[in-house]
């Protein structure tokens, strides 16, 4: 990736990091004024959004050291003959905790309409052990020497993962008050629009490095997904929130 690319990731990353954990921070401060009801619903979307923080957080920091220091990253263990530094570490854990992420939320939509383990539910955890499964596999080439075609295998049940979430908040919509059907929407075409900007970097990010520039509006729609996630949990418990005037 070109040096101002570079920059521009890293910026972007990090407004995102505190962006995220100071959604973190709110839910754990409304959690604690809401009924064990909602708390126990919050749970969901709260665990979701600490998945994405914590993996994001591994890969977002050793990216940072390197483009501030000019260092290279610090090697932290040799995979089956494939050396990872920090930053391959944090990208599979990161890749981990997106597919965590999806599923988090899905139980919380699933519990929203009282049907927490369906058949939906079951295919969401298939896909998630299936790509946690496929992860750790050395050709993935997390070091930067993947084998051909293991950048698209890898992402195939994430984004179906994806899909699935996308399709029930638009389910969802259609049946939701004014205010929360435009937020679930909104949420639903972020997600859109992020995996569309994360594809264009899987495809071409190798022959040409420059879309690799395509990880920042998919680090935006995250960032502005999350702030609606937020936003809908507030409207979802009016009563109960507590106020802060």
């Amino acid at each position: 990736m070109p040096p101002a690319a570079e920059w521009s990731v890293v910026v972007v990353s990090l407004i995102y990091l505190i962006g995220v954990w100071t959604v973190i921070g709110l839910m754990l401060r409304d959690m604690r004024h809401l009924s064990p009801a909602a708390r126990r619903t919050l749970l969901w979307p709260f665990l979701a959004v600490l998945s994405l923080a914590v993996g994001d957080s591994f890969h977002t920091i050793p990216r940072m050291y390197r483009t501030f220091t000019g260092l290279p990253v610090p090697d932290v263990l040799n995979w089956f003959g494939r050396q990872w530094d920090w930053l391959a570490l944090g990208l599979v854990i990161s890749s981990a905790t997106m597919s965590l992420f999806y599923f988090l939320l899905f139980q919380y939509r699933q519990e929203r309409q009282n049907a927490l383990w369906t058949l939906g539910t079951w295919v969401m955890l298939g896909l998630l052990v299936i790509r946690l499964g496929i992860l750790p596999c050395p050709l993935n080439g997390w070091e930067g020497n993947a084998a051909p075609g293991w950048r698209v295998y890898r992402n195939i049940p994430f984004t179906l993962m994806g899909l699935l979430v996308v399709l029930a908040f638009f389910r969802d919509a259609r049946a939701a008050p004014s205010r929360e059907r435009k937020l679930l929407e909104t949420i639903a075409w972020c997600m859109v629009f992020s995996f569309a900007a994360y594809w264009v970097t899987v495809l071409g990010a190798v022959r040409y490095p420059v879309l690799g520039a395509m990880m920042l509006p998919k680090t935006i729609a995250y960032l502005i997904a999350v702030i609606l996630l937020y936003r809908l949990l507030t409207l979802r418990y009016p009563e109960e929130a507590p106020s802060y005037g």
